[in-house]
């Protein structure tokens, strides 16, 4: 029986370029294209298999990184084909279907092969639904608009990153298509205005499910500083069983360097190799805002990060 989706939605005034019309949900503040409305009991209901491996993080927290690293992990074999086929094609961003970030016609030619009379609309989970090998899913959205089930059926991973490098990374971003500030992206974490926020009710959704066996945590900054640490921690909870040889060659290709150079190694198959990713770096953000906003996000953070845990790894 389909599960209602227990939120309502806020229409937002005006429009944010790519995105349109936007819907703040509640409760949890999530801020979305107008277009998600249509496919929220969709994806709430979405059928998730127990061979699925699953990536939830906030756009800009290492995602990418970690996606490849997954991908290469339980393809320790098959790593070439990471070269020929593109990382969209190897994962299913079931946030498509609101959000179209990757162009949609491929995907709906794609689906119409598979069945002629497919809907056009949740392409993303029409095609999902029609994988018959394991699926590697991805989604920006918060653990309270995933399947309430999802942990009790599949392997899932989160990635968090610190909210300063987060928004700064999310300025390098949205810079390239608005005409906007850092400033004014920085107030929008404070507030809880921008894509996908706010950046706190996404955190803590995930640590209400902190100790579950299906969920795997990781901090984009443990990653940074001892990433072969990392790779022992996710062989052991996806049960890959591989060597440290193994394991070194799993960083090696997905270091930052590699992947920068590889045009198939984005989600969005339009984007020129090189140009995805900025500095891949731990405080990217430093210097970079005024000494009053600085310390207004500093304060923001404590606040918020003591609510979540006080041994939180951001308190300080």
């Amino acid at each position: 029986m389909e599960k209602k989706i227990p939120v309502t939605f806020e229409d937002l005034p005006g429009e944010f370029p790519r995105y349109g019309k936007l819907v703040r949900v509640v409760p949890g503040g999530t801020v979305l294209p107008h277009t998600y409305k249509k496919v929220a009991n969709a994806i709430y209901n979405f059928e998730y298999r127990k061979d699925d491996i699953c990536l939830f993080t906030l756009p800009k927290s290492g995602t990418t990184w970690t996606a490849e690293i997954l991908w290469a992990m339980t393809h320790i074999d098959e790593m070439d084909r990471a070269l020929t086929e593109k990382l969209n094609q190897r994962y299913f961003l079931i946030d498509n279907d609101f959000v179209n970030e990757l162009p949609m016609k491929d995907y709906m030619e794609k689906l119409k092969a598979k069945r002629p009379d497919a809907e056009e609309d949740r392409v993303m989970m029409q095609l999902a639904d029609l994988e018959e090998g394991r699926r590697f899913i991805w989604s920006h959205l918060p653990f309270d608009l995933q399947n309430p089930d999802v942990l009790d059926k599949c392997k899932v991973v989160t990635v968090m990153r610190h909210p300063k490098d987060n928004m700064f990374s999310r300025y390098q971003h949205f810079k390239n298509y608005v005409d906007i500030s850092l400033e004014q992206i920085a107030m929008a974490y404070v507030t809880g205005n921008t894509i996908y926020g706010d950046y706190w009710h996404h955190i803590k959704e995930v640590w209400k499910r902190k100790g579950r066996p299906n969920l795997h945590t990781m901090f984009y900054e443990d990653m940074k500083a001892d990433i072969m640490s990392e790779l022992r921690r996710l062989n052991e909870f996806l049960g890959t069983n591989l060597n440290e040889e193994q394991l070194k060659r799993v960083a090696e290709h997905t270091s930052f360097g590699n992947m920068k150079a590889q045009s198939t190694m984005v989600l969005d198959p339009t984007v020129p190799a090189g140009t995805f990713f900025f500095k891949g770096e731990v405080g990217s953000s430093k210097g970079q805002l005024s000494p009053d906003l600085d310390a207004e996000m500093d304060n923001w953070i404590k606040e918020n990060a003591l609510k979540v845990d006080p041994d939180f790894k951001y308190v300080k």
